[in-house]
């Protein structure tokens, strides 16, 4: 029993059909569903979606983990009831998902779920050769790869409770200066660096951004001509992160939220080793290639 990886999120957006059209014709997914108001979109490689967008503003509304199976999330269920959190039990929530537990985050209130999902429909590994092709090319994403969350002014608290209540492993953690309180925290539940990250942000906002697994440099390159031609212009990158050392490239969508390509990210060697420390004023967090953080990132959605 164990919870797997990062499994969907779902964002508001202010024009439905407006991001329909980008995610499908410029990033390169697939439409597979709408339900309830919200459209269902996926790189078209392991069988589920990867992100659900709905009409109503902008930023993050929930995000899942994906379990092993019932078990875990009864185990769950219990662990985060214990921990004063309401639970919430759901049945076939979404296109794909057989079963799901959903709770409130501290503290900002974003919706975390985990589920476990239709074992019919999931595939047991990536094809990208299963994928139809898009508009302008037949590029696309291979997987939804990581979450960034927007938690208040300290993140200390949703670092506390994912690692204590949910078996998230920190790997790397950013504290103020001083060491009065933690700026960001990158976490994980499997072998990769990380799958849940966070950034202290105003209390509006909710969504620092969401990222894409693109396998290399040279396929991030095609990717952001495939981005520029479909009128989305580069907000930083390329480069590579000095804190968890993966590619990046950034732009905001026409939504009016950020997303990333994140490509070569780490596996951690040892999940339960602690995390590495670093100040706020530490040089070499955003790049390790001397990119300074860019003025625009202070702003999530």
């Amino acid at each position: 029993m164990a919870l797997q990886k990062l499994s969907h999120a779902r964002l508001r957006v202010k024009n439905l059909e407006e991001s329909v059209r980008f995610h499908t014709e410029v990033l390169g997914l697939e439409e597979i569903a709408r339900q309830d108001g919200a459209v269902y979109l996926t790189c078209g490689t392991d069988g589920t979606f990867d992100v659900a967008v709905t009409e109503g503003g902008t930023g993050v509304i929930s995000f899942a983990i994906a379990a092993d199976d019932e078990e875990d999330l009864k185990r769950y269920s219990k662990r985060v009831a214990d921990a004063g959190v309401q639970v919430r039990e759901m049945t076939a929530p979404d296109p794909g998902v057989e079963k799901a537990i959903e709770f409130d985050l501290p503290p900002q209130k974003q919706k975390m779920q985990i589920v476990l999902l239709d074992s019919k429909a999931r595939q047991h590994y990536y094809n990208p050769a299963a994928r139809v092709t898009n508009h302008l090319s037949g590029m696309a994403p291979v997987d939804l790869d990581h979450i960034t969350l927007r938690v208040g002014p300290d993140s200390s608290q949703t670092i506390e409770f994912l690692t204590k209540h949910v078996d998230f492993y920190a790997a790397d953690i950013v504290e103020f200066p001083g060491g009065q309180g933690r700026l960001a925290a990158w976490l994980h539940v499997g072998d990769y660096h990380h799958d849940v990250a966070m950034f202290a942000g105003a209390p509006h906002e909710t969504l620092d951004h969401l990222a894409w697994t693109i396998p290399n440099l040279e396929y991030m390159k095609l990717m952001l001509d495939q981005v520029a031609r479909g009128g989305v212009m580069l907000e930083a990158g390329p480069g590579r992160h000095g804190v968890g050392s993966n590619l990046y490239s950034y732009f905001m969508t026409p939504d009016g939220n950020r997303y990333e390509l994140s490509g070569e990210m780490p596996r951690c060697v040892d999940r339960k080793a602690p995390p590495r420390m670093w100040r706020a004023d530490q040089p070499g967090i955003f790049s390790s290639w001397g990119a300074p953080f860019p003025e625009s990132f202070k702003v999530g959605s």
